[in-house]
């Protein structure tokens, strides 16, 4: 497994190469587009881009190719072609779920995220027991291409064979606008796929590399929604600044990161009270230290509000520069930190360099955005200060049964400390719950 997560790992960050900053070119400019009735420049934005991410997906499989196969010389070289392939398809996968974004068709767009992670495990795991690792890529392989087939299918309507060529004179403002979002963007998903490298490079070991996967797939999978659900609200923010309502923004601003973060408290405890007894029993008692390393990544979700909040702030105010140099301090605090950890606790160092890295990066955006919106972080602190509250039960944990009743306590618990101080009201709850049925409805 940990050749599989590594080779994963490293077809993200290639993947990453080509992408152009495209969901926030798409998210920005398509419905602006279709609001002016120039649906044709919408057709001609889209394949243009499928066009320029077929030539660059062939360079970056190639190169992809060229250095597992000269650095991972371990393993087999079918493995290596089978994921070089996956990099190649993923080149037009991204943009057809991109522009379902521009088009208000959320559900879609993160239908991709969801689709991945349910077709994967079972043909992971049933090609994996017919063909060792390279049949565990060959798995992968095909939950990407359905992906695509299925991307196809709903963007039929704007795939056009009159608007599929390369027109770099169309394409240049766009790509002008997300240059600085597709570093920014490369710098994140380094982050969360070169914990893995980071790992091999300083334990040769690949059953620590495994150990990290295995504990970053959980967070990633409990934490995917956030960027989802917050950038579905870019075209509604980007109104309300044009037209010079940033109050009404600003109280959008604060109620999102509001909901976010009881979310993430939530899940930061299920973590921290089942988290254990979860993987003890879906992945065995040998891989115990997995449940370890989800200890300090189960703190990140204290942050990740502010981090999703304040990114949709640099994305409607049109601040790349401040995504940017985020990211890479981010990025390179994780690794300025993660190389000793790495040496002296393996795994669980790596995690632990998320963390540190997650906390500054929350509070470099959070002290930069401000300036532009200066919204509040009071609903923040009171709906992550009660759930801190609730953290001495973690000395409490037990058995399966014991943990349970610890989570059922927290949970009850939170939701009456959340309720009597009205950090959320009925009101705001049922509001929210037809905002959602309406806009899944909708896409």
């Amino acid at each position: 497994y940990g050749q599989f997560a590594l080779l994963f790992s490293l077809s993200f960050l290639f993947s990453m190469l080509n992408d152009f900053g495209m969901t926030q070119v798409m998210s920005r400019y398509v419905p602006q587009l279709n609001l002016q009735g120039e649906i044709e420049n919408s057709k001609k934005l889209l394949n243009s881009f499928l066009i320029l991410r077929l030539v660059s997906g062939i360079f970056t499989a190639g190169l992809y190719l060229l250095v597992t196969y000269f650095w991972l010389k371990d393993i087999h070289f079918l493995s290596l072609l089978t994921m070089a392939i996956v990099v190649l398809i993923r080149s037009w996968t991204n943009p057809l779920f991109v522009f379902f974004l521009g088009l208000n068709q959320a559900a879609r767009w993160g239908s991709r995220e969801v689709l991945e992670r349910l077709l994967s495990i079972p043909l992971l795991i049933l090609f994996f027991y017919l063909g060792g690792l390279p049949g565990a890529c060959l798995g992968l392989l095909l939950t990407e291409v359905f992906i695509l087939i299925l991307g196809m299918w709903w963007g039929r309507p704007y795939l056009s064979r009159s608007h599929m060529h390369l027109d770099l004179h169309f394409l240049y403002p766009y790509l002008q606008f997300g240059l600085l979002f597709f570093i920014s963007h490369v710098t994140s998903t380094a982050l969360q796929h070169s914990g893995g490298v980071l790992v091999r490079t300083f334990n040769p070991d690949y059953t620590q590399v495994s150990y990290f996967e295995l504990a970053q797939k959980i967070f990633l999978t409990a934490s995917f929604s956030y960027p989802q659900f917050s950038l579905s609200f870019t075209p509604l923010m980007t109104i309300l600044l044009k037209k010079g309502k940033t109050e009404i923004l600003k109280e959008w601003v604060e109620q999102l990161l509001k909901w976010l973060t009881v979310a993430g408290v939530g899940i930061m405890f299920c973590f921290l009270l089942l988290g254990g007894d979860l993987v003890r029993l879906i992945l065995g008692k040998a891989y115990q230290p997995v449940a370890t390393n989800l200890l300090p990544l189960s703190f990140v979700f204290f942050f990740l509000g502010l981090q999703s909040v304040s990114n949709l702030i640099t994305l409607v105010y049109e601040k790349p520069k401040v995504a940017l140099t985020a990211s890479i301090f981010r990025l390179a605090i994780f690794w300025g930190s993660g190389f000793l950890l790495v040496i002296f606790w393996g795994s669980f160092g790596a995690c632990l360099a998320i963390l540190i890295a997650s906390m500054f990066y929350a509070g470099y955006l959070i002290w930069r955005t401000r300036i532009y919106l200066p919204y509040s972080l009071r609903r923040w602190m009171f709906a992550a200060g009660s759930g801190a509250f609730f953290l001495p039960l973690i000395g409490l944990r037990s058995s399966l049964s014991v943990n349970v009743v610890l989570f059922s306590f927290f949970f009850i618990g939170y939701m009456v400390i959340l309720f009597l101080f009205r950090i959320i009201t009925w009101s705001e709850v049922r509001t929210l719950g037809k905002s959602i049925t309406s806009g899944i409805i909708r896409s």
